[in-house]
């Protein structure tokens, strides 16, 4: 008679205990250990039978106390400044002043109501990428007015600037992330 591995890991627990034996669930062939007879001392235990009150059949919905709560639910989404257009507040922020048809592209702000404007740092080659994304309308304009504006600031230097328009992305070769967000802000972004 052959016995499988896991029957004679349990084979002293057989025969230190008759009742417990090896049942075997679904066709995956594990196996669980279940006991036929009552378990030792439960049945000194009274029955009790548990009745719930009436008063808690019942839902009360109070709107009383919703201000409160709904003063804990973070919103959706940020909230928009209270800032007239161009304004500088206390933390640095510029309230946009630009709007769709002021120039023949457009640079939107972020969710969070700043510049989208990153920079990209790979360590390795120790590489700097400037990007503006989220450009509308002409992004190849608003590349070459970039980068006239970065080739006047670093005078000798040659601005590589690559206008990605799928991506409505432009992307500069090199750390230049306070000159565009200063270009962007003066043409009103």
């Amino acid at each position: 008679m052959s016995t499988s591995p896991i029957t004679a890991l349990f084979r002293p627990i057989n025969r230190m205990n008759r009742s417990l034996r090896l049942a075997r669930i679904g066709n995956y062939g594990r196996r669980t250990l279940t006991s036929t007879s009552t378990v030792q001392g439960i049945s000194k235990f009274p029955r009790l039978q548990h009745t719930i009150p009436e008063s808690y059949n019942e839902v009360e919905v109070s709107t009383a106390e919703w201000s409160f709560v709904e003063r804990l639910i973070p919103p959706k989404a940020i909230p928009k400044p209270k800032a007239n257009p161009g304004e500088v507040t206390p933390s640095g922020w510029v309230a946009p002043s630009a709007v769709p048809g002021d120039y023949p592209y457009f640079v939107p702000r972020s969710a969070s109501h700043m510049l989208p404007v990153y920079v990209k740092h790979e360590p390795i080659m120790s590489r700097f990428t400037t990007s503006v994304k989220k450009v509308e309308g002409d992004a190849f304009a608003l590349g070459e007015e970039l980068r006239q504006y970065l080739s006047e600031k670093f005078a000798p230097k040659h601005i590589n600037l690559r206008v990605h328009e799928p991506h409505r992305m432009i992307q500069i070769k090199g750390e230049y992330l306070l000159e565009v967000k200063e270009f962007l802000i003066s043409k009103g972004f």
